[in-house]
């Protein structure tokens, strides 16, 4: 499916992220890819995961990183913009588009993205953090698109959100239902992510900034 067929409806979908960034700092945007495109990305991320091709995550950078399941544990495997399947391939090609809207509209100066695949096993977590390394701001809009089949409430994981700074404890909880993406700006949301009852996959981006600057 060549990237330039997209339905409209779904190039329609970058704008609205956009403009929700501008206003609340992040948005939830169900059914971002086309189903085939998605379905393509969670067999590719199975099949990685029962491959033996993820990394226990760790914590911290330079000498503090470690593995630390206490605090996360995930697992990852990182994707190669440069050496990707023809689904990542589209997957990027959608990404540059957002990158482009929002240095269109938000004057952000994204220049790049780095994304994984994610998997949590039943019972891990991620305790409350922000996205941006304390003293390194690269890292300034996060996007997930979560890559779970038929995702009920009672599976648990729910993604949460402090999504109001004047209120720290404020949040809300977000389910990783299949085909949903998930963006916010990196260092103005602190999120954890809650217990699953079963496995919880997911496909995380971040766009990243030359010259750090504090976010609008």
């Amino acid at each position: 499916m060549p990237a330039q067929n997209l339905p409209e409806e779904r190039r329609e979908k970058i704008p609205e992220i956009v403009n929700a960034l501008y206003r609340e700092g992040w948005c939830v945007q169900d059914g971002f890819l086309p189903e085939r495109l998605f379905g393509e990305l969670r067999t590719e991320a199975g099949g990685a995961w029962h491959g033996g091709s993820f990394q226990k995550a760790g914590v911290g950078r330079g000498g503090d990183y470690g593995v630390r399941p206490a605090i996360r544990g995930d697992s990852i495997s990182w994707l190669d913009p440069g050496d990707c399947t023809p689904a990542q391939g589209l997957f990027f090609t959608e990404l540059e588009k957002l990158q482009r809207e929002i240095n269109r509209q938000l004057f952000l100066g994204l220049f790049d993205f780095e994304s994984h695949f994610a998997v949590f096993t039943p019972g891990s977590f991620y305790q409350r953090h922000f996205d941006q390394f304390r003293g390194i701001g690269l890292r300034t809009v996060t996007c997930i698109l979560y890559l779970n089949e038929a995702w009920q409430s009672t599976d648990q994981g729910a993604l949460r959100m402090y999504h109001d700074p004047a209120n720290p404890e404020a949040h809300v909880d977000i389910l990783p239902e299949g085909n949903r993406l998930v963006c916010f700006l990196s260092a103005r949301f602190e999120h954890e992510v809650l217990a699953a009852r079963r496995e919880r996959m997911s496909l995380t981006t971040w766009f990243r900034v030359r010259n750090p600057k504090a976010p609008f």
